[in-house]
């Protein structure tokens, strides 16, 4: 009403006041100014009309957008001062504070933080087609190696689907790149983590939730709307595999797809097995395969889980419990590589962790290894999808009756591969009386899911491990009792490993009385094997192999039992071999005295420079040449696998390098043939300087002193260069020997590791002057005679060689004299073997290929 009258009085009052005002025109002008009056009045009527539709189209909005407007305020306000970005990190650092261990059969006192023992995997972009599905995999070897921190975190965005299989640390890799983006949030262009595990969130996923709600219902409304449209956040998907209904799978996978398109400026990581994946792959993602992990990433692991056990245990950080972490590590690590089918499982972390654990809690490895392999076909099949509350149709221990059962029957037939038919009637049978709602081909799905078994090729199945068919073996004899199969087959190498994983949890007596009955090489060796790793053998079995043992020893007249128990004890040093770097095997530990021995006995004529020691103590003081006639000798007793002595570059790739010093093993010249010692030996500049001062009453009567025999040539050139030496200043003949030994062997505390053939090898491609290309080979082919005969190094001969050696440092450059001063040293290190100044440490160990 109060608008209504406003408006009369607008269209009244303010013409009466203008006819007042101007009357005296209007009446003079009528028409004129009933226009003007006419003109107002529609301009009035105008503005009543605008106001009433602005005044209702005002209320109408306020209606409407007031509570939205103050919901947005109150949004808005809560998010910024509520401070819940700060409790949202502080979450997630203390939720994934810790190594996920859910699942382990042996678990120990204290669950190491991610931080202490976390080695980061490696990536490499690949077709999801090829990556290898078993926990095994392979190891690689490839340079081509990338963290995930080389891969988000660009100027760009990325989508990345992280592929492999069981236990390869996808989702330690994800745990800890969430940690990383807590803690580097001011160095990262996304600085929220949102890290879910897609097995928990199916429902909602499949309902349509969107991913704001997913991540957390109780943050501040709107909060990672608001994050995930600025571009904040690192999206980190776990396990799209572990979704077990493939129509689920799929559903997760397209709701994945849509959260990149509505959220398109965040990374976003998914990772998956391989199977997973192929089922419900994400368009647009880059695929990149975890691989398995190197030696180094091992030792890392090894040397970074004693520490923080040992730190535990005792509350401090000291050189000592560092001393005894790295003592424990290291024991792990020589067990490991002394066990070759023991190593290939630790490119797998969680198999590696279940190692550590074993080793750290069960006892010393190889001797707890069926425990080992227990506890990773329990994890494998059951454990870890328990701790993660995935169902299963079947129990673990019917899981583990149908896999040792397909183990035996492989076994039995001899087989690597089966093919999915065979597999297929393997299952059937039993598969029916334990499970309704689960075919042979589910169970098939399942169990390479899990990674115990892996489709090598189309159709084709195995085993993803020789071992887990043989351990699988012996559960499936244990439980079925079937001994007597074994105790047949003591002579065929195929059982072998089958035969010892089953004594080490039963009787050993009936395999070792086939042994002994069979006689061969082949099952006394088993039998002694048995009687270590056996957990029951009797009194009287013990004693037959301790006397069988003593008869190698004995001179008596069986010389033809003797002979075999030789070939027995032999073999067993034999199979104790570890991985090179170089994909070969090498003897766990040098040619012992109670091995030469019996070389010796056969060979008298090969004795080493030094008595022999303690009889497990290695051989030292053999000479080049006898080191090839006992490998004669071994290959002899050992047809079918030959043996042969080291090449550098194995014996320095392999983990018994290390433990060596300062043994000086023989190895092998790659282009020659010819054997050369891995020298251990050190001498320093200062000794050398020694030698050549001791040398310097030769240099000076040259000419007068008779050499010895061979080194008239080398005394003409060496003569030569101190003649043009001296020309070359004129205080340089007077001063003649501090001169020369300044110029040659300058002051210093360099360190020479000799190593003979690597600078014979290295001086071929040094420049030379005229006179020193004339003087190189004669010297050449002298050094060489006595690197073959180092006994015919006396004091003269190493005198004349020295100073050859240093003549030549005088006519290269001064960049290339290392080589020359290389060989000085090493002639005073054989001149010092040879009179007894240093110990004879010259031993044997052995390679294959």
């Amino acid at each position: 009403m109060g608008k209504i009258l406003g408006l009369l009085g607008m269209a009244i009052a303010p013409p009466a006041a203008a006819f007042a005002f101007l009357q005296t025109w209007a009446k003079a002008h009528p028409v004129l100014a009933l226009v003007v009056l006419v003109a107002y009045e529609a301009v009035v009527l105008g503005l009543g009309f605008a106001g009433k539709l602005v005044g209702g189209t005002a209320d109408e909005l306020n209606k409407r957008w007031k509570d939205d407007l103050a919901r947005t305020i109150d949004e808005g306000t809560r998010r910024r001062f509520s401070g819940f970005e700060r409790r949202y990190r502080e979450s997630v650092l203390g939720s994934l504070r810790f190594i996920d261990l859910k699942g382990l059969a042996t678990m120990g006192f204290y669950t190491p933080e991610l931080d202490e023992v976390f080695v980061d995997v490696s990536l490499a972009h690949s077709d999801p087609t090829t990556v290898p599905s078993d926990v095994l995999g392979h190891r690689q070897t490839q340079r081509e190696r990338r963290v995930i921190g080389d891969l988000i975190n660009q100027q760009q965005p990325v989508v990345l689907a992280v592929i492999g299989a069981p236990g390869c640390g996808k989702t330690t890799l994800l745990r800890h790149t969430a940690l990383l983006v807590c803690r580097e949030r001011r160095r990262r262009r996304r600085k929220i983590p949102a890290l879910l595990y897609l097995r928990d969130h199916v429902q909602a996923i499949t309902e349509g939730t969107a991913l704001p709600d997913v991540i957390d219902r109780a943050a501040p409304v709107g909060w990672f709307e608001q994050q995930l449209r600025a571009g904040s956040c690192v999206v980190l998907l776990d396990g799209l595999d572990e979704v077990a209904d493939q129509q689920n799978r799929r559903a997760v996978s397209d709701w994945v797809e849509r959260q990149i398109i509505r959220y398109p400026l965040n990374d976003f990581v998914i990772t998956s097995r391989p199977h997973g994946y192929e089922t419900a792959p994400v368009s647009g993602a880059d695929i990149v395969q975890v691989r398995g992990f190197t030696d180094d990433q091992v030792t890392r692991f090894v040397r970074s889980w004693y520490f923080a056990f040992e730190q535990r245990s005792t509350g401090e950080k000291s050189p000592e419990i560092a001393r005894r972490a790295e003592e424990e590590a290291n024991d792990l690590l020589e067990r490991l590589h002394q066990n070759p089918s023991l190593y290939e499982l630790t490119v797998n972390p969680l198999l590696l962790t279940m190692i550590a654990n074993v080793h750290k809690f069960r006892g010393a490895l190889p001797g707890s290894r069926v425990d080992l392999y227990s506890e990773i076909c329990q994890v494998l099949l059951w454990r870890r999808q328990e701790a993660k509350k995935l169902v299963s149709e079947l129990t673990g221990d019917q899981k583990m009756t149908l896999l040792s059962g397909l183990a035996y029957s492989m076994m039995s037939r001899q087989l690597r591969d089966i093919s999915r038919d065979d597999l297929s009637a393997e299952f059937r049978s039993s598969l029916r009386r334990m499970a309704r709602g689960m075919d042979e081909q589910d169970f098939m799905a399942d169990m390479t899911s899990c990674g115990l078994l892996l489709e090598r090729e189309r159709d084709m199945f195995a085993f993803a491990h020789l071992t887990f068919q043989e351990y699988l073996a012996a559960h499936h004899i244990r439980e079925k009792q079937l001994a007597p199969q074994l105790a047949a087959r003591v002579d065929d190498a195929w059982w072998r490993e089958t035969t010892l994983l089953f004594v080490a949890r039963a009787n050993a007596d009936p395999i070792v009385r086939a042994c002994l009955e069979s006689g061969t090489v082949a099952a006394l060796s088993l039998a002694l094997d048995c009687s270590e790793e056996g957990s029951e053998l009797s009194p009287g079995l013990r004693g037959d192999l301790d006397a069988m043992l003593r008869a190698v020893s004995d001179s008596g007249d069986d010389t033809s039992f003797r002979n075999l128990m030789v070939q027995v004890v032999v073999s067993r040093y034999l199979r104790r071999l570890v991985r090179t770097g170089e994909g070969t095997r090498l003897c766990a530990e040098p040619v012992s005295n109670r091995i030469y021995q019996l070389f010796l006995d056969v060979h008298p004529h090969c004795s080493p420079d030094v008595p022999l020691g303690a009889p497990d103590e290695p051989v030292r003081g053999v000479w080049g040449d006898d080191a090839l006639s006992f490998v004669e000798w071994v290959n002899r007793l050992s047809p079918g696998v030959t043996f042969r002595l080291p090449r550098q570059e194995e014996l320095r790739s392999s983990p018994t390098f290390a433990k060596l010093r300062p043994l000086s093993p023989w190895i092998i010249d790659s282009n020659s043939g010819l054997p050369y010692q891995e020298i251990h030996y050190q001498t320093t500049r200062e000794e050398l300087r020694s030698d050549l001062q001791a040398d310097l009453g030769t240099m000076v009567q040259l000419e007068l002193e008779e050499p010895p025999n061979g080194f008239v040539k080398l005394r003409h050139h060496i003569v030569e260069t101190i003649n043009a030496a001296s020309a070359r200043g004129s205080s340089f003949r007077k001063h003649f020997p501090r001169s020369f030994l300044d110029a040659a062997c300058p002051k210093g505390e360099v360190a020479y590791l000799t190593s003979l053939n690597g600078y014979i090898t290295a001086m071929q491609g040094v420049p030379l002057s005229r006179q020193g290309q004339a003087m190189l080979p004669v010297f050449d082919d002298l050094l060489a005679a006595i690197h073959s005969e180092p006994s015919r190094l006396d004091n003269s001969i190493a005198s004349w060689l020295r100073i050859a050696a240093m003549c030549l440092v005088l006519e290269t450059s001064e960049d290339r004299q290392e080589a020359f001063r290389g060989l000085a040293a090493n002639v005073s290190v054989l001149q010092r073997r040879a009179d007894g100044r240093l110990p004879a440490n010259e031993t044997i160990i052995l390679a294959t290929d």
